[in-house]
């Protein structure tokens, strides 16, 4: 190739049949130059087309052409790019490692491909040894060297290499080389793109002088970067654990479960539901969800734009009342309060008459059964009683009854107190762990027993029907059935011939705010209005305290 001689004799020195750039410069990273390499004789901003012995996997999409071009990068595109300055949000599959307006008729430009021979051999001693551990062997190599090349703004040189690499496996490498880079104010880039990414990769350096004295593999002026193949850069994104393994179906990356995997729960896909107060969630298994056909990114609740969560090798969907309702229904019936959603997956939508197209329907469902009974024995002793209640797959809450001094309700009694008869007492019976926008609690009915039993037949009434017992004129029913707080008043008393200690009991139950009053009003007598409501309550508690 004789016209490499001048070149050969002013530049570079011949060393057995391959051509180096003279050491003075620090080329000792650079590839050598064979006789075989075609120099580039292109104007300002154009590039040449090179037919590839063999495609170069450049990020899921297999090249058999790229674009070399004067500016110091390559393409795998027909690049419009003459005269325009680099764009480092260009979004295409670029490659360039000193993209840059380089001025022609400086220094010398060449790029050669090979498939056998030194520089495969290079090539796979230089990967193994920047990566160790990945057994490579290097089948093919493309090799773009600028050498003594001129900035279009200034006069210093620069000298600069790309290297592709690849081997039969379509592992894929990019080293990026650079000798001496003069500083230039003029706008430059140096990195990679790709079709499929945002934004441009940048060598990470802050001044273009440090492109030479710089590395991310501990050789100074050489960065050398992995391209990752589809199936690589879609299952790193997907984390699989260590009882799935990431393949492809249909197009979707997905993880599927390893030959490990128990699926204890098949069935339900291992379903898990946990509820509490006015929020849900259900965890499905993603592996056994892709195993059937739905990958985990496709799925959403009634509202399509709640998406589940990966947590580990679990799929999590979850809603509340707050802002994220994802289309929860709120049903009732008279025994129980359903907050009702589901997992859902419809193909590719086709809205024919008929479609073949798979589908998923998951409904999960938080359900607040309300019958309880609790008693707190105190004697003299105003402490507040607890009930609560843990169900599976269902709500829980907590139910108090406090006596309090007065009607501010502010401070309760608490410890021993002594309680004089005829004394005003006012009780504050209060539901907590549910929607308080949505649930009241009502009182049905009150009474006092002489000892610790709900069920003593000798009683006192003091709340019948939801209203005060006609048979005591202190009792003042103050709030019901309009929040998750209700409350009543009498006067203290004791029974006769009894133990001055008496118990308290309530019977309450919860209502759904929407679809009428919770309560029955009540006249100026306490009798209860014969006026109709829904069948809003479900089931009813009892809660005890006693003085």
């Amino acid at each position: 190739m004789g016209y490499l001689l001048p070149l050969c004799l002013t530049v570079l020195l011949c060393m057995s049949g391959v051509v180096k750039p003279q050491s003075h410069g620090n080329f000792e990273m650079f590839f050598p130059i064979s006789p075989e390499a075609v120099e580039l004789t292109v104007n300002n901003g154009d590039s040449v087309e090179v037919q590839l012995h063999r495609p170069f996997l450049y990020f899921g999409k297999r090249n058999s052409k790229l674009y070399f071009a004067r500016d110091g990068f390559l393409t795998f595109f027909q690049p419009l790019l003459k005269d325009a300055n680099p764009n480092p949000h260009i979004a295409k599959d670029i490659i360039a490692p000193l993209w840059t307006d380089i001025e022609a008729n400086t220094g010398g430009i060449f790029y050669e491909e090979a498939t056998s021979g030194l520089l495969l051999q290079l090539a796979t001693s230089k990967i193994n040894k920047m990566f160790p551990g990945l057994n490579f062997s290097a089948s093919w190599i493309f090799l773009g060297t600028w050498v003594y090349v001129h900035f279009g703004h200034d006069a210093g040189e620069a000298s600069f290499q790309v290297v592709l690499i690849s081997d039969d496996n379509d592992e894929s490498y990019i080293l990026m080389n650079y000798g001496g880079i003069p500083s230039t104010d003029q706008v430059w880039l140096a990195g990679y793109s790709a079709r499929n990414k945002d934004d441009f990769v940048a060598v990470p350096v802050q001044n273009i002088t440090e492109l030479s004295s710089g590395s991310n593999v501990k050789i100074r002026g050489r960065w050398a970067f992995k391209v990752q193949n589809e199936y690589d850069e879609n299952c790193e994104k997907l984390h699989c654990t260590k009882k799935e393994v990431c393949v492809e179906r249909s197009g979707f990356y997905g993880c599927d479960c390893s030959e490990t995997h128990t699926r204890p729960r098949a069935e339900t896909f291992d379903a898990s539901e946990i509820c509490e107060s006015s929020s849900g969630s259900l965890s499905l298994s993603r592996c056994q969800l892709f195993e059937a056909g739905y990958p985990a990114e496709l799925l959403h609740l009634n509202d399509d734009r709640c998406k589940g969560k990966i947590q580990g090798d679990q799929v999590v969907f979850g809603f509340d009342n707050d802002d994220n309702i994802c289309g929860t229904i709120l049903k009732r019936n008279e025994t129980h309060i359903i907050y009702e959603n589901s997992v859902q997956f419809f193909g590719k939508g086709g809205k024919g008459v008929i479609s073949r197209e798979k589908w998923l329907n998951v409904t999960f469902s938080c359900v607040y059964p309300l019958i309880q009974s609790i008693s707190m024995p105190m004697a003299i002793e105003a402490k507040k009683g607890v009930v609560s209640k843990e169900l599976s797959t269902e709500g829980s809450y907590e139910i108090h009854m406090l006596p309090f001094p007065n009607a501010s309700f502010i401070e309760p009694y608490f410890g021993n107190v002594t309680l004089d008869v005829n004394q005003q007492m006012f009780v504050a019976v209060v539901v907590d762990g549910v929607d308080k926008r949505q649930i009241a609690l009502v009182l049905d009915s009150c009474w006092a027993t002489p000892v610790n039993d709900m069920n003593n037949s000798h009683r006192w009434p003091l709340i019948v029907h939801e209203c005060p017992s006609a048979n005591d004129s202190t009792v003042e029913v103050l709030q019901n059935g309009i929040s998750t707080v209700s409350s009543f008043s009498f006067r203290m008393f004791t029974f006769t011939g009894q133990p001055e200690s008496i118990y308290l009991h309530c019977k309450v139950h919860l209502c759904l705010l929407v679809g009428g009053d919770c309560a029955q009003r009540c006249d100026d007598e306490g009798e209860r209005r014969t006026t109709k409501r829904p069948l809003d309550f479900h089931d009813t508690t009892a809660i005890t305290m006693s003085f």
